[in-house]
């Protein structure tokens, strides 16, 4: 018995019924998995803002730099709105760079600050987060700097350039390690900063660079101790040569008006602070750090917007989001973790797409609907016309003396058009692609239809036709 049911055919009903059910219960999953993609989304919806979600660590250099205590105040600032960042000292800038681009500390967001104007060896590695409106200065310091008023005048010089791996120590041999200038006879030798004031203040060397901000106060204790600055008349030279300079005059009387130190303008240099990414940081990491900087820093967006980038490395795009935004958008500050999976822009293009998408299997959907009432309405008519007179369908199966002569041919075709017709409407009924609800109206055609079949195989019954 079990072979037999097993080897007998499935009828089309069965068939049908099987499709159906099949259809419903998928309908039904992406429904209820439509459900819960919206309950997600919800669920990562921030209605109380903050920076909750941000967990990233700054390589800041030195902890005696300025740097590090800068870090330390962003830091400060994230804590007090809920967010974690932490400040990693570093021996150095070229120790930054070591570790963001071999991420020795994988899992956490990296970022590092370092002066503008280094050459990096693998830019493709590194992106520019941020340019600080935070200049730093390059100062030349000498028992007899007040003569230098030209590269030439540095000839035979002992020059010490800051710590090893210092971003001074990089930006100085940058400066003067260039090929144009090896017929000075150059001694560069590295020391911290307390050592390179002592060899400058016992004649060990006869000048120092110094990277630091214009009004370090240890400058100020420098040229109390008889040190000079240098003032370089070809300083603009300097700056075609190198993009990432500025030419800065530091007014006479700057550090002391009293003993007037110094004690005439000079021309310094200048540089921007830049925050750089290894390209790892998530979205919702790179613009709450930009928040914390733009709130720190007045005019920070506008900086970045005007400030061309010379680097060598390429922005982060969500720096140029930012910029162009005037600041983080909505889903920025309310749904963090849902532009983590799906930027803003793709996202926006995924909503246009969907929406097409089902504007046109809206449209598709309607045509459909249209051709089976056209269709219906057709047969109708032709029905109606049989019996030559305005009645309704309705009204002609009420009329049971109604009898009249029909052609046998015209009638089965009829009845073929009406039962493919109705075939075709279950099909659109229980279809993938048909929207939630429109089933019903597709389920409503259907009992017109079948209402029709019923007056065709009426109408044989009375005219003793075999219905087919």
């Amino acid at each position: 018995m079990n072979n037999q049911a097993k080897d007998q055919p499935v009828s089309e009903t069965d068939w049908q019924i099987l499709f159906q059910r099949k259809s419903a219960k998928i309908k039904g999953i992406l429904f209820f998995g439509g459900i819960a993609l919206i309950g997600l989304i919800i669920a990562a919806i921030d209605f109380y803002p903050s920076l909750s979600h941000m967990n990233l660590f700054i390589l800041s250099g030195p902890k005696s730099g300025q740097s590090y205590a800068l870090v330390e105040k962003i830091a400060d600032d994230a804590k007090k709105r809920k967010g974690k960042l932490t400040n990693f000292a570093t021996t150095g800038v070229e120790s930054s760079l070591h570790m963001l681009r071999r991420g020795e500390r994988s899992g956490k967001t990296k970022f590092a600050l370092v002066p503008d104007g280094l050459k990096y060896s693998k830019p493709e590695e590194l992106e520019l987060v941020a340019r600080l409106p935070r200049s730093e200065t390059i100062l030349f310091l000498g028992l007899d700097a007040n003569h230098i008023r030209y590269v030439s005048d540095l000839k035979d010089m002992r020059i010490g350039i800051g710590a090893q791996g210092s971003g001074t120590a990089l930006l100085a041999r940058q400066l003067l390690g260039q090929k144009k200038l090896s017929g000075l006879n150059l001694e560069l030798s590295e020391h911290t900063f307390t050592e390179q004031v002592d060899k400058l203040l016992n004649g060990a060397l006869d000048l120092g660079v110094f990277l630091v901000s214009k009004d370090n106060p240890l400058i100020k204790k420098a040229l109390h101790k008889d040190l000079q600055i240098a003032n370089f008349e070809s300083a603009e030279a300097w700056v075609a040569r190198f993009p990432a300079l500025r030419v800065e005059t530091l007014y006479a009387g700057h550090y002391d008006e009293v003993m007037l130190l110094p004690k005439t303008n000079k021309k310094v240099f200048q540089v921007d602070t830049l925050v750089l990414g290894d390209g790892s940081a998530s979205r919702s990491d790179v613009v709450a750090l930009l928040v914390l900087l733009n709130e720190t820093f007045h005019g920070f967006i506008d900086y970045n917007r005007g400030t061309p980038n010379d680097t060598g490395l390429a922005k982060s795009r969500d720096l140029l989001t930012f910029i162009d935004n005037g600041g983080p958008n909505f889903l920025d500050e309310y749904a963090p973790g849902l532009v983590n999976l799906m930027p803003p822009a793709n996202l926006f293009h995924y909503v246009v797409v969907i929406s097409l998408l089902m504007n046109l299997l809206s449209g598709w959907n309607r045509w459909r609907l249209y051709r089976v009432d056209s269709n219906r309405i057709k047969i109708e008519n032709q029905i109606r016309d049989l019996f030559g007179s305005k009645l309704t369908l309705e009204e002609i199966k009420l009329d049971q003396h109604m009898n009249i002569e029909v052609d046998k041919n015209l009638l089965n075709e009829l009845i073929i058009q009406s039962e493919q017709l109705l075939q075709r409407c279950r099909k659109h009924t229980v279809s993938m692609v048909t929207p939630l609800g429109d089933e019903n109206i597709y389920r409503y055609h259907e009992g017109l239809i079948k209402k029709q079949l019923e007056i065709l195989r009426d109408l044989c019954e009375r005219n003793n036709l075999k219905a087919i």
